[in-house]
């Protein structure tokens, strides 16, 4: 008899005794042999052998290896083909990573099932390596459906609060199969700032993962942004600001009211819907250096009014120094109005 293996492969053909012997053991019962076949004569031929064809890589799904997953099995009886696919020959790595195997492994673990697996004909790749089935379940589904949780529980303040995750939890490498995720979070629980759920992942129906996703639920307020691109030095008007709702960040009070920030201007550049804060803007001077302004003198029992020529720009309520056109003196005044200067002495 000729054996042909292909590349990588090796073959080996037991004799027809071994055979039977083997198939007694499978099949869970004794044998005698038949008149005119003893060991090492020459008798009948055997039935064909059972071929176990190993590959070279196979993906598997669940706890343990079968030989089934890892090999194609034939021969002329489908029931004892059909047992040996389903001996368990090893723990399957686990999900999205890969063991290899060698065949003496493989074989030792047949004989601790009472199968001799030289009563097998072997196919056997150079190296034979076992992926498990996974699916990955990212960080973003995790905070959605712990999201998912806490708008259900306060459902009553939709658009009123900002649930945004303290961190965004890492990806998870689950086993294969249908996939539910179920997120709680524990009684009692105050459902404002750092609200930490429990995400649990679900395979076919066995939970396989638990995280713990942290969520911050603040307030949201409405408050004026930049409803347009605004250059440093604009004054702005109603067509700049526009209102929205947005999250308070601590420390940083945005401005609420349109009434409250027309006729300042900005200090810098402020972009399509930034928030529009008290540090971006300023009220332009109501007195620039050179204006003729009205300075008024005011005294115990006397009030005088004069022209003067200021000599700094100045805002709403700051001291600037003015030049008495009459006198020609410089003195101190505070601006009260556009063009306007007080001197109290």
């Amino acid at each position: 008899m000729q054996i042909h293996a292909g590349p990588g492969r090796r073959r080996g053909v037991p004799g027809g005794f071994r055979w039977l012997a083997a198939l007694a053991v499978l099949l869970g019962g004794g044998i005698v042999a038949s008149e005119g076949v003893a060991s090492g004569g020459a008798g009948p031929a055997g039935p064909e052998p059972i071929l176990v064809s190993l590959r070279a890589e196979s993906t598997v799904r669940g706890a343990s290896i079968r030989l089934g997953d890892v090999a194609d099995i034939k021969g002329p009886d489908p029931t004892l083909a059909a047992r040996l696919r389903t001996i368990d020959i090893g723990r399957a790595p686990l999900p999205g990573l890969s063991r290899t195997l060698d065949v003496p492994y493989i074989k030792a673990r047949l004989r601790l099932v009472q199968v001799d697996p030289e009563a097998l004909t072997w196919d056997v790749p150079a190296a034979i390596t076992v992926v498990a089935a996974s699916q990955r379940l990212t960080g973003s589904d995790l905070v959605a459906a712990a999201r998912e949780q806490v708008e259900t529980l306060r459902a009553g303040d939709a658009g009123s609060v900002s649930i945004q995750p303290a961190a965004l939890p890492p990806d998870l490498t689950l086993p294969d199969g249908v996939l539910e995720l179920k997120a709680r979070v524990n009684p009692g629980t105050e459902l404002t700032g750092t609200v930490p759920v429990t995400v649990e992942a679900w395979v076919d129906g066995a939970k396989v993962r638990a995280l713990s996703v942290a969520l911050r639920v603040v307030p949201l307020a409405e408050v004026l942004v930049a409803a347009r691109l605004i250059p440093r030095g604009t004054v702005l008007t109603p067509e700049d600001v526009r209102a929205d709702r947005r999250t308070l960040v601590p420390g940083v009070e945005p401005f609420r009211e349109p009434g409250t920030v027309l006729g300042q201007r900005a200090v810098r550049n402020i972009a399509p819907g930034d928030l529009i804060v008290p540090a971006a803007l300023e009220f332009p001077p109501l007195v620039r250096r050179g204006d003729i302004v009205t300075l008024t003198v005011q005294g115990p029992g006397l009030v005088a009014v004069t022209q003067g020529e200021a000599r700094e720009d100045g805002k709403a309520g700051q001291i600037i120094r003015v030049r008495n056109r009459s006198s020609g003196r410089e003195v101190y005044g505070q601006v009260e109005g556009e063009r306007s200067v007080r001197v109290s002495f």
